[in-house]
């Protein structure tokens, strides 16, 4: 062979051999056949040799795109990859003489397969929807190299040749006499075929099949091709398929609506011939290999698509598709194996097992701690991050929440045997706190029951056992009927109930009596009060008074003018100037200028200032809150400088507005009457501030109810030491502001801070003496191994007091010094006491061994503890000694100082009732607290191998609870107030 003449084709490297054998045969035949006469020309024609180093060597990567294809789209796909390489090169390189123009008809690029596929604007919509917005060489490169793509290209091309032509001069060009002899009629140029190429490409070939004829489509065909290409996904392809084995199908009644399903990309969609509303699957493979004339791959698909996808899915040759964005599922023992890499049986076991009920079981656990939505699990991007660490586990997800509230229900009602299992195995009887609590707008009510015991391990619970729905009126007695349901179902009964703390409401009494009258016990013994709604009141008090024996005056009118000075002082008062510029502050403009008059004050501030360029906002006050008063007094003492800029620039401003409106004649503008004042005075935040002092105890007295989770903090063994506490304080500033004459001068302190006082010492006292209606609060101080001798050193000067309640607490422990006495549970043998031993206990300790003598009795000789000692540890460890006393003393001292629980719940309730879930059921909505609250609780455990079984079928429970209804009414349950 001469040298630099190109050696033909058939001298090429063998092919790497594919699996597809139509494919090598389709695509070796198209080049064969376009190419080899070509090349055998350009080898004699010096003129043809420059375009011959763009013929493709048909490498295996190439010949895998040809997989599946007819020998029309090969000719195609030869075409754009050809192109792709050589056209850029043919044309700028070369000279066409019958090329009178590079230009694309419909724009200002060259005609380059890039530029079709990826420039053109005549298919621009068309082109985003198929190749999602591609750009650049890279783009084009993966488009001819991925099969999914070169399909969608194919396509393409086939529908737009003959919108997008190569522009070709309509005059046959006359060459001009050559040298060289003209090459044979039977031969072509490659420059010549290029020519030819275009108007073959543009004609249509009629289906497969078809009785039209074939036409070249004219220029409104062409806008027809391109309106037909919308929506072409939804059409029915039917290309291979063979009626004459179908004869009990045929075609549907109509096409796609909205959706067309993955799996219709591998199958036929047919409808039954005798019912053509019913639509089935065949799948292309087991047609193709006659497995359908059998009946295998034929599925319904009318109501649901799920059994063809299964088919698709199958490890078998011609399947093991899933659908686009799917990940296949595949364990890593297989990928291992499937690798070859060799695993011991110790690896492989850690490696295998994956328990999906023990996934499912952490999913839902997680989903309910973290207050997640229920349809969390059918997002797109969570199945993502779960199949990228493990496939199974994605697998092993729900994919409806209907599915998840079902299994929800499941783990409710197998973990409440476990509640009532504990609840049985008590140390303590069993105390109930309960609270209403309505939606915002009224149309849900629920009540939220807390149990608070002492375990069989000796640690304090306090344990949300239900949530039911409140229906109806909110009446004592319809609470009792509600509050004996809960007990019942929770095996608590008169045996093993214990006291009620409940807050200061009238229908909570009534409540009582009626359970007491089912349950047979003393109502008012066991009606207890919760210590932070009685400290609330006596804030309130003491923040706006309201007493009339609190004016400290005899004459009626003397008492009116009191009533209506004081009342006067509340609006316009300093605490009433200060809450009216807070509240004001209430739009983004106000925070604004609040946080610029706070940027000023702070830079007057010295260097070394703690609170410099801290920015804070003020807090605004809840009415029913007194302690929220409290907080937004002492937060408003830190950004006094702050708030009195801010006021100052309101009421210069108004200055201003109403000096121009009275120079004009007109009505002054609106504005609130602090605009209008001197602002706050440094008498006046003297004022703020001995308010703060006042209310300081009342702080702390509700921390102390409310602590439970610290010693004895939160026990009702509290109670008494800390209204002692709390009087002695109101006493001491009372007498203070007594031994002032506040009408003695013009800057003597006015006389509206000891009439609050007084009105606040009037309550104080009202519920301290209530406390002589139950037992358990004296009890519950003499039995606390700190607190023990506190009655008798305290109500010293009062033997009254001391007397009566010792006989009430000597009527409750004698029904306890009455019960039998448990059998010691001993591990092993107890070893024989020697009688010398016993000889020397005797003269030790006369009393040990006694069995006589009171348990109370001996117990009030041990020595006092220490602070920080838990008095139900104390117990705990005292069960053997004192059996009897230790019982009493678990029960009474487990008794909580608050219902604070009941407002945790509630809380927490309004986190759950966002407004993705205003519909959601209140049985369901119940099951997710509940079960929220008892797996943080340790129920459960993790030994969920019996977890499930359910006594009702999923369709059971979705009848009795109907489960989760997503489309409804709004109910504003995104906001909450407490009922």
């Amino acid at each position: 062979m001469e040298r630099g003449r190109p050696q033909p084709a058939t001298s090429k490297p063998a092919l790497a051999a594919v699996p597809a054998q139509n494919a090598q045969n389709n695509a070796q035949k198209v080049v064969q056949d376009t190419g080899r006469k070509g090349v055998n020309q350009r080898m004699e024609d010096k003129t043809g040799r420059g375009t011959y180093r763009h013929m493709l060597t048909l490498t295996k990567k190439v010949l895998q795109l040809h997989e599946r294809l007819s020998k029309r789209e090969s000719v195609l796909l030869v075409q754009l990859r050809t192109e792709k390489v050589g056209l850029n090169d043919f044309f700028f390189s070369r000279h066409v003489p019958t090329v009178t123009s590079l230009r694309c008809s419909y724009g200002e690029r060259q005609q380059t397969v890039a530029h079709f596929l990826l420039h053109c604007s005549r298919h621009k919509d068309l082109r985003n929807r198929i190749f999602a917005n591609p750009s650049g060489r890279n783009s084009l490169r993966t488009i001819l190299s991925t099969p999914q793509l070169v399909i969608k290209a194919i396509g393409k091309r086939a529908r737009g040749t003959a919108s997008q032509p190569v522009a070709i001069d309509s005059q046959s060009y006359q060459s001009q006499p050559s040298a060289l002899s003209p090459p044979p009629p039977y031969t072509h140029t490659f420059e010549s075929r290029l020519r030819e190429s275009q108007p073959e490409d543009a004609i249509v070939a009629p289906a497969e099949g078809s009785e039209q004829a074939t036409l070249a489509p004219s220029s409104e065909a062409a806008d027809d091709a391109v309106d037909e290409a919308f929506d072409a996904h939804l059409e029915d392809n039917y290309d291979g398929i063979d009626w004459g084995r179908l004869k009990l199908y045929t075609k549907p009644i109509t096409t796609h609506q909205h959706k067309r399903s993955w799996i219709y990309r591998h199958g036929y969609r047919v409808a039954l011939l005798k019912d053509p509303t019913r639509v089935f699957f065949i799948c292309h493979w087991c047609f193709k290999h006659k497995l359908t004339d059998i009946g295998i791959g034929i599925y319904n698909t009318s109501a649901a698509v799920s059994s063809a996808a299964r088919h698709l899915s199958e490890q078998k040759p011609g399947h093991r598709l899933v659908a686009p964005g799917k990940t296949p599922v595949a364990s890593v023992y297989n990928a291992l194996t499937t690798a070859r890499v060799p695993i011991s049986q110790a690896v492989a076991n850690q490696i295998n097992g994956f328990s999906k009920q023990r996934f499912r079981f952490a999913a839902v656990d997680w989903l309910v701690a973290n207050n997640h939505p229920i349809s969390e699990f059918e997002t797109p991007a969570f199945r993502r991050l779960i199949a990228i660490a493990n496939p199974l586990a994605e697998a092993a997800l729900w994919k409806n929440h209907k599915s998840v509230s079902q299994y929800v229900i499941r783990l409710f009602d197998w973990l409440r045997p476990r509640v009532v299992h504990e609840l049985s195995q008590s140390l303590s009887k069993i105390h109930i706190s309960f609270d209403g609590w309505t939606t915002k707008g009224g149309k849900r009510g629920f009540l939220g029951i807390v149990a608070h015991y002492v375990n069989s391990d000796g640690k304090l619970r306090d344990l949300p056992i239900a949530l039911p729905q409140l229906t109806g009126a909110h009446s004592g007695d319809r609470l009792a009927e509600v509050v004996l349901s809960i007990l019942e179902q929770f095996s608590i009964s008169e045996r093993t109930l214990g006291y009620f703390v409940l807050d200061n409401a009238s229908n909570n009494d009534t409540a009582v009596a009626a359970i007491a009258h089912e349950l047979n016990f003393n109502p008012i013994h066991r009606r207890l009060r919760c210590g932070p709604h009685t400290i609330n009141l006596i804030g309130q008090r003491l923040l706006w008074g309201r007493d009339a024996d609190s004016y400290n005056n005899e004459g009626v009118d003397e008492l009116a003018d009191e009533a209506a000075f004081i009342k006067e002082w509340r609006k316009h008062g300093p605490l009433g100037v200060l809450l009216d510029i807070v509240n004001y502050i209430h739009t983004p403009q106000q925070y604004n200028l609040f946080e610029k008059a706070q940027r000023t004050a702070y830079r007057e501030l010295p260097h070394d200032a703690d609170d410099k360029l801290t920015i804070l906002q003020p807090i605004k006050p809840v009415v029913t809150r007194w302690n929220s008063y409290f907080d937004c007094f002492e937060r408003a003492i830190k950004l006094a400088p702050a708030i009195n800029a801010y006021a100052n620039t309101h009421i210069q401003n108004t200055a201003k507005e109403d000096i121009y409106a009275d120079s004009q004649g007109k009505n002054r503008p609106a504005a609130p009457q602090w605009m209008r004042s001197d602002g706050l005075t440094a008498a006046d935040w003297a004022v703020v501030t001995d308010y703060i002092e006042v209310l300081r105890p009342l702080k702390e007295c509700t921390k102390r109810f409310e602590g439970r989770g610290e010693y004895s903090f939160g026990a009702i063994a509290e109670v008494i030491p800390t209204f002692e506490f709390l009087l002695t304080q109101l006493e001491a500033r009372l007498l203070y502001y007594d031994c002032v004459v506040h009408d003695a001068h013009d800057e003597a302190p006015e006389d509206h801070l000891p009439i609050n006082l007084r009105a606040a010492l009037l309550k104080a006292n009202e519920y301290y003496a209530k406390l002589d209606d139950s037992p358990a609060y004296y009890a519950a101080t003499i039995l606390h191994p700190r607190y023990k001798h506190y009655c008798d050193q305290a109500w010293a000067e009062k033997p009254d007091w001391l007397a009566l309640n010792n006989l009430n607490f000597q009527a409750l422990w004698a029904d306890y010094k009455s019960l039998p006495l448990p059998r010691p549970c001993y591990t092993r043998a107890p070893k024989k006491p020697s009688n010398i031993d016993d000889a020397i206990d005797g003269i030790i300790d006369p009393t040990r061994g006694n069995t006589k003598e009171d348990e109370y009795e001996q117990w009030k000789r041990e020595p006092i503890v220490g602070k920080g000692t838990d008095p139900i540890q104390y117990w705990f460890g005292l069960r053997d000694q004192y059996p009897n006393l230790s019982k009493m003393a678990l029960t009474i001292l487990s008794i909580p100082a608050s219902s604070c629980e009941c407002e945790r719940v509630f809380s927490e309730l309004g986190d759950l009732l966002e407004p993705r879930r205003r519909c959601i059921s209140p049985e369901l909505l119940a099951a997710l607290h509940s079960v929220r609250r008892w797996r943080r609780a340790g129920f459960g455990g993790g030994d969920n191998d019996d977890m499930g079984q359910s006594k009702l079928t999923d369709e059971q429970m979705d009848v009795l609870y109907e489960l989760s209804k997503w489309v409804g009414e709004d109910d504003d349950l995104d906001t909450w107030d407490d009922g």
